[in-house]
């Protein structure tokens, strides 16, 4: 199987399986990865998900070795072929969009694709043995839909202009001093981090974590007056529907931890 998935106790696991490939990506698994996470955007079982790679990598980008085109009578046209990659580009789209948190739990190489899908998560967790590199420029390619947007924004666009441009490979020392991700530990530490961090975020308010997605992603793309107005809605539905809300205050006032039930 090309990747591995396990709902436990409110966390969602997809692992990409292709160790000897360093899970580079194929056509079929892309189709896999995006039907997945469409399932669990609304599966209320799932309170976060945590995409992780099989063996020494996370992810090398799209498996050179494997075209994905079946035998045709005529080339592919241009417009097919965009047509395929904005398919294939769901996967960060419900990566950010998905009304629970994301967590990609990164160690030894990702490139490419690999680089766009980590990006695309709320949060990134990389051991030391972490290396980044889009390896776009080096493939001739000027990359996958969704990339300039997401480093762009997570990174600046200075920072987003060096990575594609110049292709340099970058260890994860300098990815946590730039930002690529938000917490470094040691290559033995890495699953227990992840897990430790998808289980608090499991057990938090889901669905005031939906609506802080919601403010955020529209934060990127609107203007100051009009993300406090969404936040504003978003505040007053979770103030008087949430059980999550009510529960809060519950616990403040009680002296005790909160009981989150995600709604």
């Amino acid at each position: 199987m090309s990747i591995l998935t396990r709902i436990d106790g409110g966390i969602a696991r997809l692992t990409l399986n292709r160790p000897d490939r360093l899970n580079a990506l194929t056509m079929a698994m892309l189709e896999e990865i995006g039907a997945t996470l469409r399932r669990w955007s609304t599966d209320p079982a799932v309170r976060c998900v945590v995409l992780a790679g099989a063996g020494r990598g996370f992810c090398a980008g799209h498996d050179l070795l494997d075209s994905g085109k079946e035998e045709r009578d005529a080339p592919m046209r241009p417009d097919e072929a965009a047509a395929i990659l904005s398919l294939h580009g769901e996967i960060p789209v419900l990566l950010r969009r998905m009304p629970k948190p994301t967590l990609a739990c990164i160690r030894g190489p990702v490139a490419g694709s690999g680089i766009v899908m980590a990006a695309a998560c709320d949060l990134r967790i990389a051991s030391r043995s972490a290396r980044f590199k889009l390896a776009f420029a080096s493939a001739g390619r000027c990359g996958d839909p969704g990339g300039s947007y997401l480093l762009t924004q997570l990174l600046g666009a200075a920072r987003a202009r060096e990575l594609f441009l110049l292709d340099e490979p970058v260890g994860a020392e300098r990815a946590l001093a730039i930002g690529l991700i938000a917490k470094l530990v040691e290559d033995d530490a890495l699953d227990e981090a992840c897990n430790a961090l998808a289980s608090r975020l499991a057990n938090g308010p889901t669905s005031a974590f939906a609506a802080m997605k919601r403010n955020l992603n529209a934060a990127a793309d609107i203007g100051f007056e009009e993300s406090m107005a969404a936040e504003a809605n978003a505040n007053a539905t979770i103030s008087l529907l949430s059980h999550d809300a009510g529960e809060a205050a519950k616990a403040f006032l009680e002296r005790r931890e909160p009981r989150f039930l995600g709604r």
